[in-house]
């Protein structure tokens, strides 16, 4: 049992969500991020864990395969356990069948999962990219970027959802990354590991932020009701 969290907060993967989703989707979602699941109920820390690692280590889909055999014969203690092991091996094929979608000649390297969130209208947005991305443009000028993970086996991320994910990911590079060159958009996205989709940070994002902010505000006067 995990304590009830007493400040405004949201996962950006989740606020892309509640951005484009229905009344009692919101709902849950407030209710899901104030009454977080025990971290031992996590079920994709695994398959995040070697996505990065073959992303980081020179994308080499030796490394996503024998992370997948690790995890089909892995013994399960419980069968929540089981079909956990099952999903993130799930993914790693998934991953495996859309990794030319992730090709690029940007340098990667492990996100510090330690970077402070972003405060958008009194609610803290929880990032957390698991690659940070640095390449080259023409003129020679470093480039700097994000890339976060989603997982979701049964709701894909929709256009909608993730342009919005990957606005909020800009800007937490412009905020937290900029000493590490200035932040290319085409350098930031977020993968939808399930549905082997990438989406990449839009050129047009000014009406995208105002609705961000108009999210944040009505998360913040709805958390103390949920």
């Amino acid at each position: 049992m995990t304590t009830p969290r007493e400040n405004p907060c949201v996962s950006v993967n989740q606020l892309g969500q509640y951005l484009t989703g229905t009344p009692s989707l919101r709902k849950r979602i407030i209710q899901g991020q104030k009454n977080p699941v025990d971290p031992q109920y996590l079920r994709y820390p695994a398959a995040a864990q070697a996505i990065t690692e073959f992303l980081c280590e020179g994308r080499d889909e030796v490394i996503l395969r024998y992370h997948q055999r690790r995890l089909l014969n892995a013994q399960a203690d419980t069968d929540f356990d089981a079909h956990r092991l099952a999903l993130c091996a799930e993914a790693l094929q998934r991953c495996l069948v859309a990794t030319d979608d992730l090709a690029t000649r940007a340098v990667a390297s492990p996100a510090d999962p330690d970077l402070a969130p972003l405060d958008v209208a009194g609610v803290a947005v929880k990032v957390r990219p698991e690659v940070l991305l640095r390449g080259v443009d023409a003129r020679g000028q470093m480039r700097s970027g994000v890339l976060k993970l989603y997982f979701s086996k049964h709701t894909p991320l929709d256009e909608r959802a993730g342009q919005y994910i990957a606005t909020v990911l800009q800007l937490f590079a412009e905020e937290r990354l900029e000493q590490q060159g200035p932040v290319d958009p085409r350098l930031v996205g977020v993968f939808d590991v399930f549905a082997g989709r990438l989406f990449v940070a839009p050129k047009a994002r000014q009406r995208r932020l105002q609705d961000v902010v108009l999210a944040c505000e009505e998360i913040a006067g709805r958390w103390n009701f949920h």
